[in-house]
């Protein structure tokens, strides 16, 4: 799918193609490919005449943040969060390609982020034409969504802390340990972005604009907020994972703990059943009508005794502790 963005007076024109071959380009005007192609960004690059090599790099996974430019064209790539599993807090980050030249400006990307839906949420004018102040609205919203996603993901690791508490079993580890992975996911994507802005401000097209420095404070404060919020999640979740791990382990051995006394108990009036059980003579009581329950009677006192001295013991381990 491709979509064309033109301002129309103080307006912008949201149009969707099918194929490349059914737009006529103005210039100034912003082109969103999304679920991209070989074919698609060979057409969108011949139309805006940027460089195909620069756009192809969309179609890599693993393509890392970074700034390239070639005879007027400028790349940014920015790694961008993606939700997976929406409940259960667990999120990717997939490349965001940002391509311009003095015409044109693109953007790719294979998955369905939440990146241009938030800019035109939150931005009251988008201008196309203005591709410094463009690129630092999208790089403004995808920190921000960067935190709103931490802010989710913090909110389903407390609920998962307060089921840990009592839980014996290891199902909200793991669940902690797919968020891990997640925290480590936005910490080095945060870093690789925090890299790619820097640049950005530092280069002297983007210092000529003094309409955008504002702008350009505020992005740089807000992703240095996402990247703390992100350190301190990371650092609060290991520790815990850490701590409810040994809190596993000592809930089942509470358990172990509470078995075996029942086991000891138990056995004691076994022991007294098993004897009165063996084939031979004279069993004390063999002619007592009475004998049954004098026996069980005696069974009974031992389980008793033995419940007695066992909690007097447990007892005596916790005030010695």
């Amino acid at each position: 799918m491709i979509t064309v963005f033109k301002e129309s007076g103080k307006e912008v024109v949201k149009t969707d193609f099918e194929s490349a071959k059914d737009i006529e380009l103005e210039s100034g005007s912003w082109i969103h490919i999304s679920d991209p192609d070989v074919d698609s960004i060979n057409e969108v690059a011949k139309l805006t005449s940027i460089s195909s090599e620069l756009l192809l790099c969309a179609l890599d996974d693993e393509e890392s943040a970074r700034i390239d430019t070639d005879d007027g064209d400028t790349l940014i790539v920015l790694d961008t969060p993606l939700v997976e599993d929406e409940e259960n807090a667990i999120y990717t980050t997939v490349p965001f390609i940002i391509a311009y030249n003095r015409s044109f400006y693109v953007t790719i990307c294979k998955y369905n982020v939440e990146l241009i839906t938030e800019l035109f949420k939150r931005v009251k004018t988008v201008e196309p034409h203005k591709h410094v102040r463009l690129t630092l609205y999208l790089v403004y919203r995808l920190a921000t969504l960067f935190i709103n996603y931490l802010k989710k993901i913090n909110a389903h690791t407390e609920v998962l802390e307060n089921k840990l508490r009592t839980s014996t079993k290891n199902k909200e580890l793991l669940e902690l340990m797919d968020i891990n992975k997640t925290f480590i996911y936005f910490s080095t994507a945060l870093n690789a972005d925090k890299g790619v802005l820097s640049r950005l401000l530092r280069s002297q097209t983007y210092k000529k604009f003094e309409s955008d420095f504002d702008l350009m404070e505020d992005t740089e404060v807000e992703m240095d907020q996402a990247i703390e919020m992100c350190s301190i999640y990371r650092n609060i979740l290991s520790g815990m994972m850490d701590a409810f791990a040994s809190i596993i382990n000592n809930n089942m051995n509470i358990i172990m703990k509470t078995l075996a006394v029942v086991t000891i108990v138990i056995s004691l009036p076994t022991l007294v059943a098993s004897i009165y059980g063996m084939n031979f003579t004279n069993i004390p009581l063999d002619d007592n009508p009475n004998g049954f329950w004098i026996v069980l009677g005696i069974c009974v006192v031992f389980a008793i005794i033995g419940t007695i001295i066992l909690l007097l013991i447990s007892n005596g381990n916790k005030r010695n502790k």
